[in-house]
């Protein structure tokens, strides 16, 4: 038991070091360094930016409800950790798609600037998959924890 408990913690310190690395500062600090500098790139991009450090606060909310040991707090986590996945990605395409219509390379390197992006934001993958799992593994454990608790016999039989 003492084991689990040690894994848990570990698990939990890794998630919050993934999830203050990619999603905090790959994620939302890249939507808001594109929402500062709009005038260099359009309104569109502008609202993409916005929508991008929308998606890393939803997915720091989600790894941060995996914390409490609430089913509410493990549904909104999986809610936000997905919903947060699936507009960063969005977001990234669309960043993506327009780097390379434009031809946005890195001056020192000649690097895409499509692919700076992809190196910076797909990792964030990783600390929302693992917050979703997290709390999915942690619903099905109530919900099993509550039908075992519906089918337990009575400690005093009411038959006399």
């Amino acid at each position: 038991m003492k084991k689990m408990m040690k894994m848990r913690r570990l698990f939990t310190v890794i998630l919050m070091l993934l999830t203050a690395v990619y999603p905090v500062t790959m994620v939302m600090l890249s939507g808001a360094g594109i929402v500062y500098n709009r005038e260099s790139y359009g309104s569109s991009l502008c609202i993409a930016g916005a929508l991008l450090t929308v998606s890393g606060a939803a997915m720091t909310a989600g790894a941060l409800l995996t914390l409490s040991r609430r089913r509410a707090a493990a549904a909104m986590s999986v809610i936000l950790s997905a919903a947060g996945l699936v507009l960063c990605l969005c977001m990234l395409r669309m960043l993506t798609d327009h780097a390379d219509r434009a031809g946005w390379s890195d001056a020192l390197t000649m690097t895409p600037v499509s692919e700076i992006y992809r190196r910076r934001i797909l990792p964030a993958a990783v600390p929302a998959l693992l917050s979703a799992g997290d709390s999915v593994m942690k619903l099905v454990k109530h919900g099993r924890a509550q039908k075992d608790a519906e089918d337990a016999p009575g400690i005093l039989d009411d038959k006399d």
